[in-house]
């Protein structure tokens, strides 16, 4: 469910309706980008990307929810990417795929507010999954916390 549906139903989505959420993955390494947009079919909408450019111009055009980049990538990393993913939009959720001698990386990320949450490779496919599931979750408390801000705020505004 996107900001602009909940805005309309006022309604917050079980499990059973994250296909209606958009997924994007971005990784460098064509296996892994197979591979993990073939575990999430038929759970989201998956799109996509095998580099941070092409990653942005598919979260310009896409209502995208989560976010799942891998951390190594040429030209843009994977914490560079979400501090552009932020500063356009801070709410969908965003997760980092890593290796573990990337862990600095990883802390100045999380203290940054960049990321979510980090997985370290290799990851447990079912394991990742139940994670990005929590992960639309967590998106969809994100996003009635904010509509109940801009409630309050015009509230106060009108009185």
């Amino acid at each position: 469910m996107g900001w602009k549906d909940f805005k309309k139903t006022g309604q917050v989505q079980t499990d059973s309706m994250f296909g209606d959420m958009n997924l994007l993955i971005v990784d460098d390494e064509q296996g892994i980008l197979k591979t993990l947009a073939e575990s999430f079919r038929g759970l989201f909408t998956v799109y996509t990307a095998d580099s941070g450019e092409k990653a942005l111009r598919i979260f310009k055009e896409k209502e995208i929810q989560i976010v799942l980049s891998d951390q190594r990538m040429p030209v843009m990393s994977g914490v560079e990417l979400f501090a552009i993913l932020k500063a356009i939009n801070p709410l969908p959720v965003r997760i980092l795929l890593t290796g573990y001698s990337d862990i600095n990386v990883v802390i100045r990320g999380l203290n940054d507010g960049l990321m979510w949450k980090y997985v370290t490779k290799p990851w447990n496919t079912e394991d990742l999954k139940a994670l990005v599931r929590q992960g639309a979750r967590h998106y969809i408390k994100l996003v009635a916390a904010a509509e109940r801000e801009r409630e309050a705020m015009k509230a106060e505004q009108n009185s």
